[in-house]
Formats: C-alpha cells, structure tokens, sequence
C-alpha cells in the first residue's frame, strides 16, 4: 500500500506527529527543551520520540504500513527541529522504523 499510494497515508502520518509532538513535551527536561530551542541534536530526545511512537505503534494495526507512517512522522520531527535531514531519506527511513519497532525493548 505504501508504494502504491503514499498520499492516502499523509493523514495517518500527521496524526502521529501531532499526537507524539504533543506526548513529546512533558518529558522533556530543561536541557532537551533548550536543545531543540538552539537546534542542537539530542539522541535522548529521539529516543523519547521513538518510544512514545512504538507505544501508538503497538496499540494501531501494528503493522508494515503503519510503521512506515510513524517513521515518516518522527523524521519529519526531526528535521522540525533543524537535527538533519537523514531520516527523511530512504536508509534514514529504515534506520527510524527500525529504532521505532526496537524502542520497547529498549525502555
């Protein structure tokens, strides 16, 4: 589905960004928040954002489609914050979903 028709995710994919940005906030501490202000990148926070993202994950259909949206939503997170533009390509992509799918076992 993904290959075939990208667009008819771009709403799946919003939802989780909006959903994790919002879950995002209240975890941070002062020097992460500060980070992100100064556009300097911080693995801790991407961890958070992938964990909070493996939990929705988890909860929704849980499958390949879904974890496509949630890597596309934290990567856009990502280069929001001005940390880079890997993620948005398509080993960056695979690098996400696989950090998201493995975050469970991490927390």
């Amino acid at each position: 589905m993904v290959r075939s028709n990208p667009m008819a995710l771009i709403s799946v994919m919003i939802d989780y960004k909006s959903d994790i940005q919002r879950a995002v906030i209240p975890t941070l501490t002062a020097s992460e928040l500060a980070d992100i202000r100064d556009s300097r990148i911080n693995e801790t926070v991407i961890d958070k954002l992938c964990q909070l993202t493996e939990q929705k994950w988890h909860n929704s259909a849980g499958d390949a489609t879904t974890l496509y949206c949630a890597a596309m939503a934290v990567a856009t997170i990502v280069k929001e914050y001005e940390w880079g533009m890997h993620y948005l390509s398509s080993d960056g992509l695979w690098d996400m979903a696989q950090r998201i799918a493995n975050a469970g076992t991490i927390a």
